[in-house]
């Protein structure tokens, strides 16, 4: 049927199959919807390369849930003149899971490589498992210089670069009326095409059903009329079925409900009347409704998918429960666990098949969590948890939530924990959604505290999320409780807590020894979830020191602990790190990229807050790039915001301010001016105060502006750089705001510092050195206004280089302020560098040789320059800066 309009289908493969021998490997996937032909299509390319000498080689995805990982690759390795163990490997010493995984994917694409002119068929692709997908696309990335052809087949084309792609389209009404013609046993009517193809939309397997009912009764040969096409197309395979005696129905309905792909020897055991199976399959295969692959006879296959649901549809409650019960008996001693718990949840009816269901959940998910499939792990504890009603596997799908970054479901799990009532189980559901903070778990915490008493790890998770709620003041006291009753036990998830919690609340500006210390602490406790915070409180440290090599020595030891641990939240923090080190390094649209793939991640995570992060990454880079709509846009959405929340005022103001926008300029500040003198002492304030007194001084508010500057000057020697927001040398705030104030000297002394801080940040060095220039200009001391053109002239360099399109335009802008050449003068400028004298430039230009004279004496003292010779040097400069 499949082989109906589909030559150039066929011709393509026979033409990349060539191709492969010859030595130009390929990848190509047949696409299409269920029962279009792509089985087909495939089968008779298979053929033709078998019979040119091809070695053939077939895998087949199944939907099964307990397939193991790799498995259509598996399969078709059984065959294949390689070693057959190639993906069995032992992890190394230390070796993450992800790496073994990797290190056993090379190891078989170079075996398949080196095997020579090799046909790999692998089918139904869309039930493939991502470590099969992954090695696919290994294999495909250096498939061109090999003697492969990779033959996939699937409902959609997963993403495979450089894949070439045969998408087969339903039957046309030609085409239909061309197979009725050729398998009618008579004569057909001329309106049987357009209705067939009305009725299945042209899709092989539909047209075939319904033409086999209408041939067997004999209507063909008459005009079309009503047809009694079911509504489902499981149902019309049902009725196909019919014809089946009972024992072969009955056994293919343990076949349906083992899965996809059918285990001969696994069926055998699990059915009534073992003797009996070969001949039923034999029957099933004879009617077509099974499928064998002669390489293969220990292993069968349903015609399609929809045939095996249409006779699991059929079965009875009791047959299905007995079969899903013989299954889990058989399969329990090979197969893998999740595959077991499969058939035992379908099997529990009564206490025993309960328990047994329970136990075998469990054992799935923890099998799962070994591998770090946790939403895997998530499924597992669910139904153990509602057959069996035990609050404990409800906390432990909440763990394998929060692992999986699903921080909803763990957290109204860890509520339903606490409604049992049970003290050590309460203390463990408080602890669960660690690292985010939200109401819920604030409030989870406060239940647990009045279950379980003044627990440290407990009143750690407390005192967190107060400081995150603002209430700064009682968790300064809390996490110090938390942390003498975790000295006092030494367990190291007290002290890890406790040191999270204390870290809460120190203010890094302030007291960098001790967030130091801190950090140091929660590396050596030897836990890796004490140790992903840790690492992430030394990025910041690093970044708000200016020290990019350790940044980048803790971005790859964190990069290590993210691929151990599995977490979402993890790989989250790792996303930030990187985005922010390329944003310094003035790689903008992969700090986009980035930031924009963990803002995504904290979607699926359901963490809003995490999510709101990349507001504030957006105005940094619109800081650079001056392409401030998107956060301008979010700040209209979110205005309330900045009424409730001081760091936000000060972002949408700053961004403003730099995009000319007024009125949110001046509304940010009628929101943070009152909050300056109560900001709590954490992280943020200093941050906020810097900010603050750069917008005050643009907006005239110089009292407030000097307060800020009085009260952040110490700070001078570090960055207001963190993975959550990056601005740069404080240096050049600071200079900025004195420059305003009026206080030239210090402006100059706090951009020349900027500048030397940011030699490793190209785009920060570029708005330095634009600083710089404008305090020299402002100053306007003897020899500034050639400094300033020197600082405007480097700032537009790089500007240029780094696509910063505003900073270029303002500091060519104030190359030309800082001359302050007239245009004339300008022109005789360049007839002296060119060594004109003064008559001969009168005569160029026919002016008195007087005029001319008044020019270059004019020019010269605007330059700060002393003599002719000087003009041209300055020239060469102003031209290198800006070409």
């Amino acid at each position: 049927m499949g082989l109906v309009a589909r030559v150039p289908e066929v011709v393509a493969l026979d033409r990349l199959r060539a191709a492969a021998a010859a030595g130009a490997g390929a990848a190509v996937l047949v696409t299409g919807e269920a029962g279009i032909g792509k089985t087909a299509v495939v089968e008779e390319a298979v053929a033709r390369a078998a019979a040119a000498g091809a070695t053939v080689l077939t895998g087949r995805a199944v939907p099964d849930e307990g397939a193991p990982a790799w498995w259509p690759w598996l399969r078709l390795l059984e065959a294949a003149p390689v070693p057959s163990d190639l993906l069995t490997a032992t992890p190394a010493e230390g070796e993450t899971p992800a790496a073994t995984r990797f290190r056993a994917a090379q190891r078989t694409v170079r075996a398949l490589s080196d095997a020579g002119h090799l046909v790999l068929v692998l089918e139904d692709l869309h039930w493939a498992d991502a470590a099969s997908l992954a090695l696919l696309r290994l294999l495909c990335a250096d498939i061109s210089s090999s003697r492969l052809l990779v033959v996939g087949t699937a409902r959609e084309a997963p993403d495979l670069p450089g894949a070439e792609v045969l998408r087969l389209e339903p039957l046309s009404p030609a085409a239909v009326g061309a197979w009725l013609a050729d398998r009618a046993p008579g004569p057909v009517h001329g309106s049987w095409a357009a209705e067939v193809h009305r009725l299945t939309g042209g899709n092989p397997l539909f047209v075939r059903e319904v033409v086999r009912r209408l041939i067997r009764a004999d209507r063909l040969r008459r005009p079309a009329g009503p047809v009694d096409f079911p509504a489902e197309l499981q149902r019309l395979v049902e009725r196909r079925m019919a014809d089946l005696g009972p024992q072969c129905r009955d056994l293919l309905g343990g076949a349906a409900a083992l899965g996809a792909e059918i285990d001969v020897a696994v069926l055998r055991a699990a059915a009534p009347a073992p003797d009996a199976v070969d001949d039923l399959l034999a029957e099933a295969l004879e009617a077509r409704v099974l499928s064998e692959d002669p390489w293969r006879p220990a292993r069968l296959r349903f015609a399609h998918e929809l045939v095996r649901q249409a006779r699991y549809a059929g079965l009875a409650r009791g047959e299905r429960i007995a079969w899903h019960r013989r299954l889990a008996d058989a399969l329990e001693p090979v197969a893998e666990p999740a595959e077991v718990a499969r058939h035992r949840v379908r099997a529990a009816v009564d206490p025993p098949s309960v328990a047994a269901a329970v136990a075998a959940c469990r054992h799935a998910a923890a099998a799962a969590t070994r591998g770090l499939d946790f939403a895997e792990a998530v499924r597992w504890y669910g139904h153990a948890a509602d057959l069996g009603a035990d609050p404990a596997d409800r906390l432990a799908r909440a763990q394998a939530a929060y692992a999986d970054g699903s921080l909803d479901l763990a957290t109204a799990d860890c509520a339903a924990v606490l409604d049992a009532g049970d003290p050590a189980l309460a203390v463990e559901a408080a602890l669960v959604v660690r690292g985010v903070a939200t109401p819920a778990v604030l409030v989870l915490c406060e239940r647990a505290l009045a279950l379980a008493g003044r627990h440290p790890r407990v009143l750690a998770q407390y005192a967190f999320q107060l400081a995150e709620a603002g209430d700064l003041e009682r968790a300064h006291a809390i996490s110090a409780e938390a942390m003498a009753l975790a000295e006092r036990s030494g367990a190291p998830q007290d002290v890890a807590a406790a040191v999270h919690a204390r870290h809460q609340v120190v203010d890094p500006y302030e007291d960098p020894e001790q967030a130091h210390a801190l950090a140091d602490r929660g590396c050596a406790l030897g836990l890796p979830d004490a140790e992903l915070w840790a690492r992430n409180w030394r990025i910041d440290l690093h970044l708000m020191a200016g020290d990019q090599a350790a940044v980048d020595a803790e971005t790859t030891r964190l990069s290590a602990l993210t691929d151990r641990l599995g977490w979402p939240l993890a790989r989250w923090h790792l996303l930030r790190a990187r985005a922010t080190r390329a944003l310094l390094a003035g790689r903008f649209s992969e700090a986009e990229r980035l930031a924009l793939e963990a803002r995504e991640l904290a979607v699926r995570m359901q963490d809003r807050a995490a999510a709101d992060v990349f507001h504030a990454f957006t105005a940094d880079l619109s800081f650079h790039t001056g392409r401030s709509e998107r956060f301008l846009a979010e700040a209209v959405k979110l205005r309330a915001v900045m009424h409730e929340v001081p760091i936000a005022a000060a972002q949408f103001g700053r961004i403003a301010m730099d995009a000319g926008i007024a009125d949110i300029a001046a509304e940010s500040w009628q929101c943070l001016r009152p909050a300056l003198a109560g900001l709590p002492a954490d992280g943020k304030r200093t941050y906020i105060l810097v900010t603050a007194g750069e917008l005050a001084s643009s907006l005239g508010d110089h009292a407030v502006a000097r307060e800020c500057y009085e009260r952040t000057a110490r700070y001078a020697h570090l960055y207001l750089n963190t993975t959550t927001s990056c601005y740069g040398a404080a240096a050049r705030v600071l200079g900025t705001i004195a420059s305003r104030l009026g206080e030239h000297d210090a402006a100059v002394a706090h951009l020349d510092a900027a500048v030397a801080m940011e030699a490793g940040s190209p785009p920060f060095l570029a708005h330095a050195r634009l600083g710089q220039a404008r305090a020299l200009v402002a100053r306007g001391a003897s020899g500034d206004r050639q400094r300033a053109r020197d600082a405007a002239g480097q700032a537009g360099a790089i500007a240029r280089r780094l696509g910063m399109a505003r900073i270029s335009a303002e500091a060519r802008k104030l190359v030309d302020e800082a001359g302050v050449l007239t245009a004339r003068e300008r022109e005789i400028a360049e007839l002296v560098a060119q060594g004109l004298a003064n008559r001969a430039i009168a005569e160029h230009l026919v002016l008195s040789e007087r005029t001319v004279e008044t020019h270059v004496r004019n020019l010269l003292a605007k330059l700060g320059l002393t003599n002719r010779t000087q003009v041209a040097a300055w020239l060469r400069t102003v031209s290198q800066h800006w070409h």
